[in-house]
């Protein structure tokens, strides 16, 4: 008797459903879904990713590439928990302070030797690579369009004296593809330079003490000419321009020496101190930023 009713303890057993409990009650599989909180599985993709952090830009374009639905609180939780807080760098320079300035619409004369002299040395014939920095509007990633640029700048009414001035830009990508762009000019107060481009009225402020991206105007020892690079913030809309100059030789002095360098005494303006170009040019293709 008691074998029988072994049995069919044993049956029932074995009939029965097996129910476990989890010992954990964070388990990230929820109802089938795996992390399915956005900002939390956002967190753990891109550690996965990432493993040692990366900048600003790949953080940004990953999460929307990844996440295009999610809503700016929840990127700025994203943003926060990775370390890289919320203030984007494109936006430095577009929270008021750094307005274009209409009195430099025309001729303005100064007496300030040092700000004349930048002035005098921004004056001539630029050309070099430029890195256009924007935000796409209907992705939501930013991209970075490169390009050669020819930049001419000159001084209202010829005055040597004038801290302001218009210019011509010709824009050129590898296909040969072009554009010319009209564009006012001034040297401010502080040393900073503002340009504002005629079609589109974006305006952009080079910062003048800013050493990691601000920029270099004059000569360079390293290579015996005058050079002109760093980062070009936009006040008005949330575009970056990198970009790095070597001053052209006038097409009647193509043999004298020292034609490249207009600096007096070899001065320099800005306080960067290292161009990098090339660095923050990664990621962007060769192609024209129509504007």
């Amino acid at each position: 008797m008691k074998r029988v009713t072994k049995f069919f303890l044993a049956l029932a057993v074995v009939a029965s459903p097996m129910v476990f409990t989890s010992c954990d009650d964070d388990d990230p599989w929820n109802n089938g879904y795996y992390y399915d909180d956005l900002v939390t599985n956002a967190v753990r993709n891109y550690n996965y990713k990432y493993p040692n952090g990366s900048d600003y830009y790949t953080a940004y374009n990953w999460f929307y590439y990844n996440y295009p639905d999610a809503n700016t609180e929840e990127f700025y939780q994203f943003m926060d928990a990775i370390g890289s807080g919320r203030s984007a760098y494109w936006n430095y320079y577009n929270q008021g302070g750094y307005n274009w300035n209409n009195n430099y619409n025309g001729q303005q004369n100064s007496q300030n030797s040092q700000l004349v002299a930048e002035a005098q040395t921004l004056t001539g014939e630029w050309e070099g690579d430029v890195t256009y920095e924007y935000t796409d509007d209907k992705t939501k990633q930013r991209k970075r369009d490169r390009f050669t640029a020819n930049m001419k700048f000159f001084q209202y009414s010829s005055s040597a004296n004038s801290l302001s001035g218009n210019g011509v830009e010709v824009d050129m990508d590898a296909k040969g593809n072009q554009q010319t762009l009209a564009f006012s000019w001034y040297v401010n107060n502080d040393g900073n330079i503002y340009i504002k481009y005629s079609r589109s009225g974006t305006v952009f402020v080079l910062d003048s003490k800013d050493k990691r991206e601000g920029f270099h105007l004059g000569y360079e020892s390293a290579k015996g000419y005058d050079t002109f690079y760093g980062t070009a913030y936009s006040t008005n809309t949330t575009d970056v321009m990198k970009f790095d100059f070597a001053r052209q030789r006038p097409a009647s002095a193509k043999a004298a020496s020292g034609v490249q360098t207009r600096a007096a005494g070899q001065a320099s303006f800005g306080s960067a101190k290292q161009n990098n170009y090339v660095q923050n040019s990664t990621g962007s293709v060769n192609r024209l930023h129509m504007r």
